[in-house]
């Protein structure tokens, strides 16, 4: 009974020091770190855009902060369906609460728009201003991909919306450009008119180069772009582009992942 005792106790020694050395032999870093889990914020989630990007996340399982300036104004009027949407409060023009909301984000889908031609509310202090304040905030955070709402025609100075903005325009093209220049990965979506419509109703036409004046009076359902702009954080093609985007009635309503998957990259 000795001599079996000292046989198991003499084998788990020798299994003990074997997997020290293991240890002790494996390269340093050769142990992948697990990826940290994802986390969508979504800025303007109060917005008539937002809403129908946060519902859909929600919808999908998938994890999110719904970022508002005031989380009851938001509940108010959307209806108690959101009201468990994880809003966190804050203001895009304020730049440390920016850096303070986006602790471990992954993605950001940005739907902000400025509803002012003029003042602290106005393009200049909020799709620029509060754009480079979030990308800021993104590129501290090491977020993995940005996804921007802006509009066509944005790099049109003679675009009719534009001048009846005072230059609206111009700020949203100037917040893209910070975005491409950032560093960070990117999707730059430019809809057509937004309307209230459910998604799949109409196929969507994506083209890139801002040729605005034939999507001129065209229109696009918020709900389809809601799920575009969801399908960018995951389709390859979507990767530091750029596109114009509408309803089309001649084009499949299922086809518009494929046209997302072909895009070309921004050349800079």
């Amino acid at each position: 009974m000795q001599r079996l005792f000292i046989t198991l106790a003499l084998g788990l020694l020798s299994l003990a020091l074997g997997a020290c050395a293991s240890q002790e032999s494996r390269p340093a870093g050769s142990v992948a770190e697990a990826e940290p889990p994802e986390l969508i914020l979504v800025a303007g989630a109060s917005g008539r855009v937002g809403r129908y990007v946060i519902g859909h996340l929600k919808e999908q399982g998938r994890s999110f902060r719904s970022l508002t300036r005031n989380r009851d104004t938001a509940i108010e009027r959307w209806g108690q369906a959101y009201a468990d949407m994880n809003w966190v409060e804050g203001d895009v023009r304020d730049a440390a609460r920016m850096q303070e909301i986006m602790a471990g984000v992954t993605a950001v889908i940005s739907v902000v728009g400025s509803r002012e031609i003029s003042g602290p509310n106005s393009a200049e202090f909020v799709d620029y201003g509060g754009i480079v304040n979030l990308v800021e905030a993104a590129k501290a955070e090491g977020v993995e991909h940005f996804v921007l709402l802006t509009a066509i025609g944005v790099t049109d100075p003679a675009h009719p919306f534009n001048k009846a903005t005072k230059g609206a325009l111009e700020w949203r093209f100037k917040g893209e450009e910070h975005l491409r220049d950032s560093g960070l990965a990117y999707t730059i979506a430019r809809p057509a008119g937004l309307v209230n419509r459910p998604a799949g109703e109409q196929g969507l036409l994506i083209e890139q180069g801002d040729n605005w004046r034939p999507l001129l009076r065209s229109t696009l359902s918020r709900d389809d772009l809601a799920q575009v702009l969801i399908e960018c954080l995951d389709n390859p093609g979507a990767r530091n582009a750029t596109f114009e985007i509408a309803n089309d009635p001649t084009q499949a309503p299922g086809d518009w992942r494929a046209q997302l998957a072909e895009l070309e990259a921004d050349q800079r």
